[in-house]
């Protein structure tokens, strides 16, 4: 019969947390790991080929019930989608939307000069507004109470 060992094996994590989920009455199959803020909105690192924070972080990822999740991703109504307003796709369609008018502003303004010319490409004429003189009084003749000439 073969000695038992000193030291016990470690208990793996998965193990670890079907135990945990377990003692807050939950399963692995109703729950969903979220993260926070969504990655879609996040920055990019060129540097590190992650987003900022990084992507699994554990200070930015959440356990939401599928039920949170759902709303949370997809606003009330989860996935049949009263309304996104408040919910991550709403969010993430939003920072899309300003992005791309962003970035159409500034085609346009870099399209008015070109780099070391100093008349624009296209150069619009300017026009004076036409002015309005302010509309002149009628000249009032005093009269010093005799008129009884």
């Amino acid at each position: 019969m073969a000695d038992k060992p000193d030291r016990r094996k470690a208990i793996p994590l998965s193990v670890k947390l079907e135990v945990a989920l377990r003692k807050l009455g939950l399963t692995i199959e109703q729950i969903h790991w979220d993260h926070s803020p969504p990655l879609a909105l996040r920055e990019w690192d060129p540097v590190k080929q992650d987003t900022i924070p990084p992507a699994n972080d554990p200070r930015h990822i959440e356990l939401l019930l599928i039920t949170d999740h759902k709303t949370k991703t997809f606003g009330r109504g989860g996935e049949k989608r009263i309304t996104t307003a408040g919910s991550d796709i709403h969010a993430i369609a939003k920072v899309r939307r300003l992005t791309k008018a962003q970035e159409e502003a500034r085609r346009r303004m870099l399209a008015k000069t070109e780099p070391g010319e100093s008349e624009p490409v296209n150069p619009r004429k300017k026009t004076k507004w036409p002015s309005r003189p302010f509309q002149q009084r009628k000249k009032e003749t005093k009269s010093n109470g005799d008129d009884h000439s």
